[in-house]
């Protein structure tokens, strides 16, 4: 009874300070277009303002969505949907085939149909059976491989994939520059050597997603909030 009592006491007082410090609700940024919006069940959605002369970006409504709680009087913790479920960009389908030389294993990655104008080309790392030291980084999307240099023959073949895309000193990115797609796949090398693997989701909207992890925002008062060093005033 006891211990019921406390957690009771707990849950009214962070209710009390709920109504005191914090309120759910559109916020802007203090002089710009900016908004995050907290709604009543826990979930936050950053939008994208459209205002950034950026193709890609206007055609996403978001660039960010999750879940908010409240871990002190003054603090809220915004931690993004990546870090809890698996995103939709993440899906692939692979088709297998048998073509081309026996002593190759051909490897096609197709990326969405509009990705190519709209996101920068990024690097494909390939890693075969663990070995490090012969990993393949290109930015060629098709790729032939030796059979003879990378595989283990009779044994099981395992590959994975990662996407990465290089920063440049003129641009500040706030997405993800890292996707891993494959993780330790099993491929069956008897009777195929040619696989396309398909990312029909992995799109602008999807590569210009926000993450944040533990991401701190300071209740300065009842309608203003301090986040990544700028203020947020609840509309």
């Amino acid at each position: 009874m006891k211990n019921i009592f406390i957690n009771i006491v707990s849950i009214l007082t962070m209710q009390i300070f709920y109504a005191q410090n914090f309120k759910p609700g559109l916020y802007i940024k203090k002089n710009m277009t900016d908004k995050i919006e907290f709604k009543n069940n826990g979930s936050y959605i950053l939008y994208n303002v459209q205002n950034l002369g950026h193709l890609a970006l206007d055609q996403c409504d978001t660039l960010s969505i999750g879940q908010w709680k409240i871990i002190s009087n003054d603090i809220l913790d915004l931690t993004s949907e990546n870090y809890y479920k698996e995103q939709l960009g993440y899906k692939y389908e692979l088709e297998k085939s048998n073509k081309g030389s026996q002593d190759s294993i051909y490897i096609d990655i197709k990326l969405s149909d509009n990705s190519k104008e709209s996101i920068p080309t990024p690097e494909f790392n390939i890693l075969f059976n663990y070995k490090t030291a012969k990993q393949i980084k290109t930015k060629s999307n098709k790729i032939r491989i030796s059979k003879k240099e990378y595989f283990l023959f009779g044994k099981n073949n395992r590959i994975s994939l990662d996407l990465v895309f290089k920063t440049s000193g003129k641009v500040f990115y706030s997405n993800r520059l890292k996707y891993n797609i494959l993780q330790d796949y099993a491929l069956n090398l008897e009777s195929n050597n040619f696989f396309t693997i398909n990312l029909p989701y992995f799109n602008q909207c999807f590569f210009y997603f926000e993450p944040y992890y533990h991401s701190y925002i300071y209740i300065k008062d009842k309608n203003t909030l301090i986040w990544k060093g700028e203020e947020w005033i609840k509309k």
